[in-house]
């Protein structure tokens, strides 16, 4: 009876109990990065797509405008009065330089804009 009297006033965890607190969050952990990082990816992946639809768009507007031929190609200069925000604001997140010109392939009247960055990111 005496260890049940010195121990009833003793508060605090056990060594074991604090291994296995450690182990779940370790656990939980393992299974929450994988999913973070799939939906970054799916992020920069839908805003990149949300900015090739801006560029194309912008093309058509300006196509309309101006009269070009579908196998005119418009500059980002020319795209810029079509574009909101300008083209300066449109860059692929994946890429370092983050600027239009290295992100994004504009590409003729007919041919939807492509991504530089990720071939992955397509219009679809």
């Amino acid at each position: 009876m005496p260890n049940t009297k010195r121990n009833r006033g003793k508060k605090g965890m056990t060594l074991v109990e604090i291994m296995l607190v450690v182990a779940i969050i370790g656990i939980l952990l393992a299974m929450a990065v994988p999913n973070l990082n799939k939906a970054r990816e799916n992020t920069y992946r839908n805003q990149c797509i949300t900015h090739m639809r801006r560029i194309a768009a912008a093309k058509e507007h300006w196509s309309l405008e101006t009269g070009a031929a579908d196998t005119d190609v418009p500059t980002a200069g020319q795209l810029d009065p079509y574009i909101k925000d300008g083209t300066s604001s449109l860059f692929c997140p994946l890429d370092a330089n983050s600027s239009f010109a290295s992100s994004y392939n504009i590409n003729n009247i007919s041919t939807n804009p492509s991504c530089k960055i990720d071939a992955t990111h397509l219009l679809p």
